[in-house]
């Protein structure tokens, strides 16, 4: 990709995060944006439809990096490691925390987690097709990614580790029953 395409999506994606601290997404304008990201209207749609397309596109790109982790670690081999699942998502959680509170204020945050839950399921399911056809393995991943999830949301001030420990321990006692 281009440097200046690269410099010019970081300083839309800076003025966006600096804009949706202040405000609602429906209250900002690619006007404003546009002018903190020191660049023209065309040039934002040239790569954006509209504010809400950006915001998609960095939802998307945030569950994608809180999932590539996994990707690249390739842990769905002959046995499921749910200890190291549990542990990546707790601290993609604890690294993105600020993004997601930006990105999913009070409204949004049901909605990130359920984007969230999908894509891991998905990410586990095409290496466990096997898993897809339970309804008990489906709760059981809701269960554990949601419950990961509001455990983070719910106790921000604890200990991260103490957090991920906790939470990866409750996930591997679950996958073993």
């Amino acid at each position: 990709m281009d440097l200046r395409v690269k410099k010019t999506q970081k300083n839309i994606k800076e003025a966006f995060f600096r804009l949706r601290k202040k405000k609602e997404i429906g209250k900002i304008s690619v006007k404003e944006l546009s002018e903190l990201a020191l660049i023209n209207k065309a040039t934002f749609y040239l790569h954006y439809r509209d504010i809400y397309d950006l915001e998609d596109k960095l939802e998307n790109e945030l569950i994608s990096e809180m999932i590539g982790e996994l990707r690249e670690r390739e842990v769905m081999s002959e046995r499921f490691e749910a200890r190291m699942i549990s542990q990546v998502l707790s601290r993609s959680i604890t690294e993105h925390k600020s993004e997601i509170d930006v990105l999913y204020s009070s409204e949004g945050k049901n909605r990130f987690i359920n984007k969230l839950e999908d894509s891991l399921k998905e990410f586990i399911f095409t290496r466990l097709p096997y898993f897809r056809d339970t309804v008990e393995n489906n709760i059981l991943l809701s269960f554990v990614v949601q419950g990961t999830y509001y455990a983070h949301l719910r106790n921000s001030a604890a200990n991260p580790e103490l957090l991920k420990d906790v939470t990866s321990r409750l996930f591997v006692k679950i996958f073993e029953q």
